[in-house]
């Protein structure tokens, strides 16, 4: 309890309540626009938070870009009908709709109430149950941890969509990366080619920002020469709020949401892309009024919203208690973590439990905070969906060319970059998603010093995994994620395909 308390405030000084609302600002501004993502806020603030004197400063940080831009894809999946982050989708199917009604005051005003009660109840649950969850995982051994790091590593089933290949092909790339240079145990150098480029091996930071951040930023571009830079039409916001009456109406659905995006946060490798579908077709399937969902449901985005934020804050019992990530942006917060000298996993909480409830404790403070935010800026905010590629892009290479440079202060990171830069638009040019590939890189070193270390205890016994009653059950439940991840993925990908069709048919309907 006193560690709670002195996390809670660690968290309350004013220096971290500022960091809180100028990342929520930063998150919400990223999760607006489309083609900027939470991943790529989290990726330019990344190396600013070596500056902050306490590393659970940096990751509060972080995980409150997380939180804003997550409500900011709302933004953008209302007045564009264009979702901001890949779990604001649902959102499209009415908020666009309510749009076009003019009524995008009160589709923003459901988006923000929802999402704050969504983050705020899950925050919550990973408070009272992290705790609980870390001393049932206390007594793991070199073995179980092994079996975790591969349960982490069959998460690629679970971000890779429907075609499973292409993202074990990911997956098996990260794995190569993260061998290159010195081999930890032995000193020998492994694929370096003698040259001092590769000694140190290929650094997380480096690798991240030319994965997912330049690589965004060349994609867009290239969108942006495509379109030859034509600005979408933006809703404009009228003042008709939501009413008690309506924040009253929509409440089963919030809660409801909650429950059951809470539920899947907490299972590695699902994430809010699945979340958002089976809690929107549960609030359809409850709703009084079902006929309403398509065409303007503010249930339908109350359910969109609550589910996204629920996430965020369930996708966090994986990662604090048993050092796996839940979803591909927590996949990049454990580099995050691991970058500022905090172990995630069972002994966080006994070793580095103040820190681990500063963490908890900043992610339901920026939930609440969202709210504030959300309130005095979403209308100005609202207007920077509309500034022109040209000037953003130059402004985010800037960022990144910093951020690489920064993070040990040597120009062999800017040219690693640049050379992995070119490595990722090849590999997205074949839709292979750089998802499974950083995972792979953070998980390996993972996998390889616990197999080690079993090997060395149990005398080279390969079997030891398997005799070992914990472990085993971890390497079933693997087997079991990935066969239900195949499945999922393949449902979802259905059901989005199911709701272009019908959005296609009605197109053909008002033409005629």
């Amino acid at each position: 309890m006193d560690a709670v308390f002195n996390g809670l405030l660690e968290v309350l000084s004013l220096s971290n309540l500022l960091v809180i609302v100028l990342s929520l600002l930063l998150g919400v501004v990223v999760g607006c626009i489309p083609g900027l993502t939470v991943t790529l806020g989290i990726i330019l603030l990344l190396p600013l938070t070596y500056s902050f004197t306490s590393p659970s400063t940096a990751i509060i940080a972080l995980l409150s870009v997380y939180v804003g831009g997550m409500y900011g894809g709302s933004i953008s999946a209302i007045l564009l009908n264009t979702p901001g982050t890949n779990a604001a989708i649902t959102t499209t199917f009415d908020g666009y709709p309510l749009a076009k009604k003019g009524k995008v005051k009160k589709a923003l005003d459901v988006s923000l109430f929802a999402s704050v009660v969504g983050g705020v109840l899950a925050s919550l649950l990973l408070l009272f149950t992290s705790g609980f969850i870390s001393k049932m995982v206390s007594n793991f051994t070199s073995t179980e941890y092994y079996a975790l790091a591969i349960l982490g590593i069959s998460l690629i089933a679970g971000v890779s969509s429907s075609n499973i290949l292409k993202g074990v092909i990911g997956g098996l790339i990260g794995l190569f990366i993260s061998v290159v240079g010195l081999d930890s145990v032995t000193g020998v150098s492994r694929f370096s080619f003698n040259t001092m480029l590769f000694y140190e091996g290929i650094t997380i930071m480096p690798a991240m920002i030319a994965f997912i951040a330049l690589t965004q930023v060349m994609v867009k571009s290239r969108d942006f020469i495509n379109a030859k830079g034509k600005h979408e039409e933006v809703s404009k916001i009228d003042n008709e709020g939501i009413t008690g009456k309506e924040r009253k109406s929509i409440l089963p659905a919030i809660f409801r949401s909650t429950a059951i995006a809470s539920l899947i946060g907490t299972m590695p490798g699902v994430g809010g892309g699945v979340a958002q579908f089976l809690c929107y077709n549960e609030a359809k399937r409850a709703s009084k009024h079902p006929e309403e969902f398509g065409k303007g449901s503010l249930e339908g985005v109350a359910a969109a919203e609550a589910s996204n934020n629920a996430v965020v804050g369930t996708a966090m019992i994986p990662l604090l208690t048993l050092g796996i990530p839940g979803d591909g942006v927590t996949a990049i917060l454990l580099g995050a973590f691991i970058l500022h000298g905090i172990i995630p996993g069972p002994t966080m909480f006994t070793k580095q439990a103040t820190t681990a409830y500063a963490i908890i404790c900043g992610i339901l403070i920026a939930n609440i905070l969202l709210y504030l935010i959300g309130v005095i800026f979403t209308k100005q905010v609202a207007k920077i969906v509309q500034v022109r590629y040209s000037y953003l892009g130059p402004l985010i290479i800037a960022f990144c060319f910093a951020g690489a440079f920064a993070a040990n202060g040597s120009p062999y990171e800017i040219i690693l970059m640049l050379g992995i830069l070119v490595l990722s638009y090849i590999l997205t040019v074949l839709d292979i998603s750089v998802i499974p590939i950083m995972l792979g890189m953070i998980l390996a070193p993972i996998m390889e010093q616990n197999f080690i270390n079993s090997m060395i205890i149990y005398d080279g016994d390969l079997l030891i995994f398997f005799k070992r009653p914990i472990s085993l059950v971890i390497l079933v439940l693997t087997v079991v994620l990935v066969w239900s991840f195949t499945k999922v993925n393949r449902k979802v990908d259905k059901m989005n395909q199911a709701h272009e069709e019908e959005l296609h048919e009605a197109e053909l309907h008002d033409s005629f």
